[in-house]
């Protein structure tokens, strides 16, 4: 069974500190828990605009995360 992984990542930012995301096409349970242990100790800058493509190609699947909100500084 697949699904799309959604999920939080530190953000540096005066609004709030996490960011909403989403992979961009359903993932295996495997590789869902392969990528939460590799977006562990990710922080990511503000701006970013929701459907912003925030990390691509995770773990050299072809799998990119996208951003689910607007996150000014």
């Amino acid at each position: 069974m697949k699904c799309v992984l959604t999920t939080t990542i530190k953000i540096k930012s005066q609004a709030c500190r996490l960011l909403p995301v989403r992979t961009d096409k359903p993932i295996s349970l495997e590789e869902t828990r392969e990528i939460m242990k590799a977006i562990a100790n990710f922080e990511l800058e503000a701006p970013i605009y929701v459907e912003e493509v925030v990390i691509q190609n995770v773990l050299g699947k072809k799998i990119n995360l996208i951003a689910t909100k607007t996150i000014e500084k």
